[in-house]
């Protein structure tokens, strides 16, 4: 049988640990006994025992130590979690494995080389590329695509500092399941004090806001009030273009002067030289009505509150930094007592928040303000998915396919695609909105946790909500961070339809036969088209690889070219 060791597990003060190893390692289970769910206990000594799991990958037995039970002492274990009363004297021994060994718990993935296990809510065995990562010092940029592990790899990080932390992102359902995963089997850390915080909070931490921000559908509104004539006409490029142009990129000053902005280069902006004008025109009277309404923009409340932050923290996290502005980032780092003491990742094809980012901002960002500490390679990629079903793998990659053939290279950071390692097979099926067929899904979803509906927009949620009685509904945005073994994905194409028409525009059959992608920026300069479309490619991207297994997607024109194309 073979051995996995639990990294926050010191062998070198267990007693006897060799001679037990090797007795297991060998099968011989006696002194063994089973003292719960998949836990078992071998007698170290009189007063001591070793807690191990059983669990088998590719067909062979792994056996999992987990900790070192003193004195009997049942009930202070991580892992029984105090619920049972352990009556060792009437428990029998075991003298083999047991027989239902084969019946165990699969694992996803083992690397053959580590012995080393993590733990979070689940077992982790580090691939070669985490693995190295895990090793490095901070600071650090840990780029991976969806089911890539990055979250949980920094999660892992996290254990190894100390002190006050900082845990941060812009989803607050991402910020609670990390915490939840964080602290996963009752784990303590009590050289560390961490604050899990939602980018929100976060700034509330420093100075509770008196007013609100803008939500995108009240923008929009305002914009349809306000637009010149027919010059402008989609008011998602305009809030970007506020939120990752005018606002955001600059860390020196709030929003950009009207020079500035007119002198931005071709690919610094989504609007041509001769809109630029009218767009700062309705900036301004932007600037005006928030005032008027009590609203703010969180790109200029970050730059007031640069001076109101203190060094606080010793080490800080930032999950799915593409998510964020320059000035989001600095208002965040500059609460380090020590700059270089942060990790951050993210993935640039995961962009589902309007803000015009790019891995080489961040970089020039670094850059200007000398956080780098001497390293010249902060970035470090994983592109293996360890959670996604092979088809699901496959229609992600298929997306990242049209993309490329669309709209040209991001970067250069983010220019693959994702290699899978899972094993089991799931299913996606593309089913035309029926009312019979809302109706059978609900009746599989509305009481399982293994399910959850995904729509593009916010407010599409009260529209699913009353076909789908499950409460797990959320929006893509929501839905960053998360996974479900079933996924179902309501009208998200139907509703943005003329836009996805514009994603397939010219790419076709022999253009998702690559094995791989080639880097190759578009031609044009003055094309705009991936920072017009890239929220509602990205947001798909984000919205199916949260399906671990099964995708149901449920649209009311089920012969739009892009699932011809998938």
């Amino acid at each position: 049988m073979k051995i996995l060791i639990y990294n926050e597990l010191d062998t070198h003060k267990i007693p006897n640990f060799k001679k037990i190893y090797r007795h297991l390692e060998a099968g011989n289970f006696q002194q063994v006994k089973k003292v719960g769910d998949n836990l078992y206990r071998a007698k170290l000594n009189k007063d001591e025992r070793l807690l191990f799991s059983i669990y088998r990958y590719q067909g062979e037995a792994y056996l999992l130590f987990l900790e070192c039970i003193h004195n009997h002492a049942y009930e202070k274990s991580r892992f029984l979690r105090g619920d049972t009363t352990i009556a060792e004297n009437k428990i029998p021994e075991l003298t083999a494995p047991p027989e239902d060994i084969k019946a165990s718990t699969p694992l996803a993935y083992i690397n053959p080389d580590h012995t080393t296990i993590h733990l979070l809510d689940k077992i982790l065995s580090f691939d070669e590329a985490q693995n190295k990562i895990y090793q490095l010092q901070v600071p650090l940029i840990i780029i991976g695509s969806a089911g890539s592990g990055k979250t949980a790899l920094t999660l892992e990080k996290m254990k190894q500092s100390s002190g006050d932390i900082l845990y941060v992102s812009r989803s607050p359902y991402l910020v609670h399941n990390s915490r939840n995963l964080y602290y996963a089997f009752d784990y303590q850390n009590d050289a560390q004090t961490i604050d899990f915080l939602s980018f929100d909070d976060y700034l509330a931490s420093i100075h509770v806001p008196q007013t609100k921000e803008m939500p995108f559908r009240e923008f929009e509104n305002w914009f349809i009030r306000h637009r010149s004539g027919a010059k402008l006409k989609d008011a998602h490029q305009l809030f970007e273009e506020f939120k990752g142009v005018i606002t955001g990129h600059q860390t020196e000053v709030a929003y950009l002067s009207r020079d500035a902005y007119l002198d931005l280069g071709i690919k610094q902006s989504i609007f041509s030289v001769e809109e630029r004008s009218l767009v700062y025109d309705l900036f301004e009277r932007y600037l005006e009505d928030m005032r008027d309404k009590g609203y703010h923009d969180s790109n200029i409340i970050s730059h007031a509150y640069l001076e109101k932050v203190k060094p606080t923290y010793d080490f800080i996290i930032v999950d799915e930094v593409q998510d964020l502005t320059n000035i989001q980032l600095q208002v965040i780092l500059k609460a380090l007592n020590e700059p270089t003491h942060f990790i951050l990742c993210g993935d640039s094809n995961q962009i589902a928040h309007p803000n015009f980012f790019s891995w080489a901002k961040v970089k020039t960002l670094f850059y200007h303000q000398k956080v780098e500490g001497g390293r010249t390679e902060l970035i470090r990629v994983l592109n293996t998915n360890y959670r996604n079903s092979p088809q699901v793998t496959q229609a992600a990659n298929n997306i990242l396919k049209i993309k490329n053939a669309r709209f040209g290279s991001i970067d250069r950071e983010s220019n693959y695609l994702v290699q899978t390692n899972v094993k089991t097979d799931g299913k996606i099926a593309l089913l035309a909105d029926d009312k019979n067929m809302l109706q059978q899904l609900d009746q599989k979803s509305r009481l399982s946790t293994h399910f959850a509906v995904i729509v593009m927009h916010p407010e599409q949620k009260a529209q699913a909500k009353q076909f789908f009685k499950t409460p797990l509904v959320f929006s893509v945005q929501e839905a960053k961070g998360l996974e479900y073994e079933n996924i179902i994905l309501y009208h998200f194409v139907s509703t943005d339809e003329s836009r996805f028409q514009e994603i397939c525009k010219n790419v076709t059959h022999e253009d998702l036969k690559i094995e791989e992608l080639t880097y190759a920026r578009v031609k044009d300069k003055s094309d705009k088209s991936l920072e017009i479309f890239k929220f509602y490619v990205n947001a798909l991207y984000v919205a199916i690889t949260r399906a671990i297994c099964n995708l149901y997607w449920v649209e009311t024109n089920p012969k739009h070219r892009l699932f011809n194309l998938l």
